[in-house]
């Protein structure tokens, strides 16, 4: 089904927009390269929701092209293409169709910058497509609740975070796991499906916590080991760790010695907005398994989170609140953030926490991700923590 909206034709399109005629060049070499190989691989482990076009690398920068299950989403950061998106969201998911054999119910344009859905005389962005009211896409076979994302906001399913939810799949075993900036809860689901003893899930939004708790359901997930908490997540990782937050040290009257920047950040995964409560009051506890994916910026009542210039104070926590030879898997999206420096200020983080590293282990995404020089914007980091 393919819904736009009713309104009369645009007077205008977009200043500096993409050509559709290239963007669909671009699309179609993309979606060749990865018919080959690359896909048939993802479907026989049970995948269908994976980056079709990644413009950014493929030849048209600013815009991508994903599967969700029977979704095609085709997502704009900056100025979109010439061509009224009623005549080509049809055409995207036809060349799809061609060229990769698979059908597809529904394709959904989501602007993702708000002058593109709101400025007067600019296209506006169709209306959602009807979905399945219990819609799910797959990965590594296991099951996603996947919606139409809202306006500019971010899908139920972070696809370039994959390759940390495969590795959780597959050393979760007989691990307690915590699960910070959970959104949806797919690591959390991805490590009690690879065995883990428990998985704590943290966030800010506990709409995003009730979509987890329907991913777990999906996938027959016992509820007593997958639990769910809503609230900012510094105050609650500095808990968790045994460090004194920002409420603590103003009910003392000082600054304290906590170390760190005590900045709750809010806990909905990298995306998303608004206000939260601040963490329920939660005893110090220790962790084999520390999931720390948060979003680039954000401030709260109790703090800022800066990915830039401080994630220090997010990761400090981290390693406190995980056992001797226990790992995290830390997580910087930050283009601009180099990978050998930031791996080096985690190193430092720890040894002057009292907790250096036995060793740090770089996680690529996956081959749906294609970087020519290898420096992903995402860069996603295994910091074993010493035994000793």
């Amino acid at each position: 089904a393919i819904v736009v909206a009713r309104r009369p034709p645009p007077t205008r399109l977009w200043l500096s927009a993409l050509h559709a005629p290239m963007l669909l060049d671009s699309v179609r070499a993309a979606l060749a390269s990865r018919s080959q190989t690359l896909l048939p691989s993802l479907h026989a482990e049970g995948t269908d929701c994976y980056r079709l076009f990644h413009g950014t690398t493929e030849g048209e920068p600013g815009c991508t092209l994903e599967r969700f299950g029977d979704l095609l989403l085709w997502q704009t950061f900056r100025d979109p293409p010439d061509m009224d998106p009623q005549e080509l969201l049809p055409r995207l998911r036809d060349l799809v169709e061609d060229e990769t054999g698979v059908p597809l119910r529904a394709v959904h344009w989501n602007a993702r910058q708000k002058r593109q859905r709101s400025r007067e005389g600019v296209l506006v962005p169709p209306g959602a497509p009807l979905l399945a009211a219990e819609h799910v896409g797959s990965e590594i076979g296991l099951k996603y609740r996947i919606d139409v994302p809202p306006p500019g906001r971010d899908p139920n399913l972070y696809l370039d975070f994959r390759a940390a939810r495969r590795w959780l799949a597959a050393n979760s075993e007989g691990r307690d796991v915590l699960n910070a900036f959970a959104f949806t809860c797919g690591a959390g689901v991805a490590a009690l499906a690879g065995g883990a003893r428990h998985v704590t899930n943290l966030d800010f939004s506990q709409s995003a916590l009730d979509v987890g708790r329907e991913n777990a359901r999906l996938n027959g997930l016992p509820a007593g080991a997958f639990e769910c908490v809503c609230g900012d997540a510094l105050p609650a990782l500095r808990q968790l760790a045994g460090l004194p937050t920002n409420t603590d040290r103003r009910s003392r009257g000082g600054r304290g010695r906590g170390g760190g920047r005590a900045g709750n950040r809010r806990a909905s995964g990298r995306g998303g907005g608004g206000a939260s409560s601040l963490a329920p009051r939660l005893r110090q506890r220790a962790f084999d398994v520390v999931v720390l994916d948060p979003p680039t910026w954000t401030k709260t009542a109790a703090g800022a989170v800066d990915l830039v210039r401080d994630y220090q104070s997010l990761f400090k926590p981290c390693v406190l609140a995980t056992r001797p030879g226990g790992t995290v898997l830390a997580v910087n999206h930050v283009a601009s953030v180099e990978l050998d420096e930031w791996v080096d200020s985690l190193e430092r983080c720890a040894k002057k926490a009292g907790r250096p590293l036995e060793d740090v282990t770089v996680l690529p995404p996956e081959q749906d991700y294609p970087s020519p020089d290898g420096k992903h914007p995402l860069k996603m980091a295994l910091a074993r923590v010493a035994a000793g």
